[in-house]
């Protein structure tokens, strides 16, 4: 019953983006009810910067459509539960890590910042906690070596082999 709950989440988040690139964007403004629940349910309607998301909508699915090596980094199945951290990921906090373990607002590189993410906020992202962020990128980074080397992680490492998951 479970792998049915997570493809129909997968399934009404891809819906959505289906809409908004249908209706060129126009949807996100039509249904910003919706689309906060879904993808931002911690920002305000004020936090939200129609042209910035827009663009980085598209600029995140262009990259992930046409850069292959960054579509791998990624990898998710339709039936994959959501990760809303990185609890049973392979990868854990650094000792040298200084900052909280449930967010990234002690570094400077942050995914989060490099690509300008619109959901930033204060060093804080409002997309947190929504199902989309537990679904798609952001609650499974990160999740293999690639992700750490693309972002130069300060944060996170490689769990060794075998090691146990806390």
């Amino acid at each position: 019953m479970e792998t049915v709950k997570h493809v129909t989440i997968r399934l009404y988040l891809s819906l959505l983006l289906v809409l908004f690139f249908i209706t060129g964007g126009l949807a996100l403004i039509i249904l910003a009810p919706v689309y906060k629940s879904a993808f931002a349910p911690l920002a305000s309607y004020r936090d939200f910067k129609f042209s910035r998301v827009w663009a980085h909508i598209y600029k995140v699915m262009w990259r992930s459509l046409s850069d292959k090596s960054y579509r791998d980094m990624y990898p998710s199945k339709l039936t994959d539960p959501p990760r809303p951290n990185n609890s049973h990921s392979p990868v854990r906090i650094k000792e040298s890590w200084r900052g909280a373990d449930d967010n990234c607002d002690m570094c400077q590189n942050s995914c989060c910042a490099q690509i300008t993410c619109p959901m930033l906020k204060d060093r804080r992202c409002l997309s947190y906690g929504s199902l989309y962020f537990g679904y798609y990128f952001c609650g499974r980074h990160p999740e293999n070596q690639s992700q750490m080397d693309l972002y130069q992680c300060p944060k996170w490492e490689m769990r060794p082999e075998g090691g146990a998951l806390s």
